[in-house]
């Protein structure tokens, strides 16, 4: 549950973030930049977030507690943490409601990445399942 719920709000978090950039906001905020870098830059940068929109949806089928869906979550939240630390919102223009959306997107994947890694090492298999272990 808490993964789906994870991945839904990291989901709407992508859609903001990828609908609030615009060349507007990044020309004031690297005035060096040619029209055609911006546009260049902005064409990469909506392919990525389209990508990790369309990913961050794989969580939502998180409740079926099929093992691929675990790990596939896990890869992208630990992808996205490490965007956390390593982006740099203010030169992608991001400001207000899409820096928060950047942040809660990005460092809220990170620390379910982070409780899904304590809950693996913990219990040694996806989604925290218990082994039966019979005796004869």
């Amino acid at each position: 549950m808490t993964v789906a719920v994870g991945s839904l709000l990291t989901t709407i978090g992508t859609a903001i973030v990828l609908g609030y950039v615009t060349p507007e906001q990044i020309a004031a905020n690297s005035p060096n930049l040619s029209a055609q870098e911006i546009d260049s830059f902005l064409v990469g940068y909506r392919i990525v977030g389209f990508v990790f929109l369309t990913a961050n949806t794989v969580g939502l089928l998180a409740m079926r507690g099929k093992t691929w869906i675990f790990y596939f979550v896990l890869v992208l939240d630990l992808v996205q943490g490490i965007g956390f630390l390593t982006f740099d919102r203010t030169s992608a223009g991001l400001h207000d409601l899409g820096l928060i959306a950047s942040i809660t997107t990005d460092g809220g994947g990170g620390v379910l990445a982070l409780v899904m890694l304590g809950f693996l090492v913990s219990y040694r298999t996806a989604w925290a399942r218990r082994r039966v272990v019979t005796q004869l």
